[in-house]
């Protein structure tokens, strides 16, 4: 099932239901070291316009996580 950046946002009953919180849970569990394959499959799970839009604000504003993301898709 391919979601929205809001409809996985709540799904992950991120704070703010949006890219914002989406990145910020996303860079938690990097940070912690845990989880941290979960967050590629929640990008993969993304409609593939999410995952463009979800990847250019990631590009900007949490570089690290999507270096983190880019690095374990197998394009």
């Amino acid at each position: 099932m391919a979601y929205t950046i809001k409809g996985l946002a709540k799904a992950n009953e991120c704070e703010n239901q949006d890219k914002y919180g989406l990145a910020e849970i996303w860079a938690y569990w990097i940070a912690c070291n845990s989880n941290d394959k979960q967050s590629v499959n929640d990008f993969l799970r993304l409609r593939k316009a999410e995952r463009k839009e979800m990847m250019d604000f990631l590009r900007e504003e949490y570089p690290n996580v999507a270096n983190h993301i880019l690095s374990r898709i197998d394009f």
